[in-house]
């Protein structure tokens, strides 16, 4: 049995959970409060700390989606999993790995002067997928504000891409070239992280009917905006619009609902210029369909003589489930949100419509 320190055992576990492989609960309470660390690990704390990263990633990549048989670009790669797509890829840790653990131990999160995440390291792809896991952990919680102060988390593209709610104060822009490491290698990470993206961006989506505060709904809106603009053009410029079909996953069981769902608990005490600003920002997501729209339409002009023909007949099969009705439905939407005439519609207790159905992913 390895014996490690107290110290070491607090870094241990915290790993351990920020990776799925241990609760939260016992994990809590090191956010709150500022606790001991060693500024280096022995030999039997750090054979740990790589057997949990080793183990842990991987079955956070299978669970993430890439254990789920797909269809991915190129069209010859057939329906298989991550693994059959891609041959093994290294995950390199650096040294922003350990450090970042070390300040989520030694810093209490939840205080607005706690020391900075001092490393500046370029991330590996194994750091952007670590830091996408501690934002996973803490969304939701009093410590996401801290995450998106940090340098190193509002560098992070997949971050970014992930939790435009986290960072929905930060106003960087972001561009293709940001995305151009994670379409690296086959873009084997995004590809795993497909299912994931696209609950992320589910729940996002239906969070917004329980903002109140249009401010709220105006740096959301922007934030997904950003993200997904510079996504775009990447996929664009490195032939994976595969890899937006999360977005359509995320939002199939959604467009046949009434707009104003999207607003409903908006406060009616706002002034008329924020309450229409504010359900721009609630359609963000939508209006980003209209580009992913103009692509299928692309792909249905694609001849068969042509040398993309099979490639364009995956994209329309993969996103035939959403469809023309889909995409009418999600710029009707957006359309209905955007007006200044929308009146408060009633919502129906399950959220069904006839207009249109599709299956959740």
């Amino acid at each position: 049995m390895s014996r490690v320190s107290p110290s070491e055992h607090r870094l241990l576990t915290l790993a351990r959970a920020i990776l799925g492989q241990g609760p939260y609960m016992p994990v809590e309470d090191l956010f709150r409060g500022s606790h001991v660390c060693p500024p280096q690990l022995g030999p039997e704390a750090l054979l740990a700390l790589r057997d949990s990263l080793s183990k842990g990633t991987v079955l956070a990549l299978a669970r993430m989606g890439g254990g789920r048989k797909r269809r991915h670009l190129p069209s010859t790669s057939g329906t298989t999993r991550l693994w059959e797509r891609h041959p093994p890829r290294p995950l390199h840790f650096s040294a922003l790995c350990f450090h970042t653990l070390r300040w989520l131990v030694e810093q209490p999160l939840t205080v607005p002067d706690h020391r900075p995440l001092d490393v500046d390291a370029p991330p590996t792809l194994a750091d952007e997928l670590f830091l996408y896991l501690c934002c996973r952990m803490l969304v939701g919680t009093s410590c996401a504000p801290a995450l998106a102060k940090e340098p190193q988390f509002r560098r992070s593209a997949l971050c970014r891409l992930g939790f435009p709610d986290v960072f929905a104060s930060v106003s960087a822009s972001l561009s293709a070239d940001d995305f151009a490491p994670l379409l690296a290698d086959g873009g084997w990470l995004l590809e795993a992280v497909q299912d994931e993206l696209a609950l992320r961006w589910r729940k996002l989506e239906e969070s917004k009917s329980w903002r109140i505060e249009p401010r709220e709904l105006v740096e959301l809106g922007a934030s997904q905006t950003r993200v997904l603009d510079a996504f775009f053009d990447a996929l664009d410029r490195a032939r994976r619009r595969d890899l937006a079909g999360f977005l359509l996953d995320a939002l199939r069981p959604l467009v046949d609902q009434p707009a104003a769902r999207w607003v409903a608990h908006l406060s009616p005490r706002a002034p008329l210029g924020a309450k229409v600003e504010a359900r721009r920002g609630a359609g963000a997501g939508l209006r980003a369909l209209a580009r992913l729209a103009r692509w299928d339409q692309e792909h249905r002009a694609v001849r068969f003589f042509d040398d993309d023909h099979d490639d364009a007949q995956l994209l329309l099969s993969e996103w035939a489930s959403f469809g023309d009705a889909g995409f009418r439905l999600a710029a009707d939407r957006e359309r209905e949100l955007g007006s200044d005439l929308m009146v408060s519609a009633e919502v129906p207790e399950d959220g069904t419509s006839s207009s249109f159905t599709g299956s959740a992913p």
